[in-house]
């Protein structure tokens, strides 16, 4: 299981999990060492970037666009995602 929420979700899927070691989280550090699993280093590097943007272009990886606004909405925008409204990703368009 690969978490990207953490909390009580990662929780919940654990449960789930015959063998807790294969449980992987980047969300939740902390809860993920205590149920057995381990966490993942972020790399936020411009190669990891520059794979990521050459594997959407290839059509290798689907981001899961389900929304895209203008600069002048991102307020709104932003609210949605936190408010949990958004089932994929919500891009700011600018210019």
């Amino acid at each position: 299981v690969f978490d990207l929420v953490g909390g009580a979700a990662l929780r919940t899927v654990a449960s789930l999990v015959d063998d807790r070691s294969r449980l992987r989280s980047v969300a939740d550090k902390p809860l993920v060492a205590e149920l057995g699993g381990a966490d993942v280093a972020r790399d936020r590097s411009t190669a990891v970037l520059a794979e990521l943007a050459r594997l959407v272009a290839a059509g290798g990886l689907d981001p899961h666009v389900t929304r895209v606004v203008g600069f002048d909405d991102a307020r709104a925008a932003l609210a949605a995602v936190e408010r949990g409204h958004e089932a994929g990703k919500v891009v700011l368009e600018i210019g």
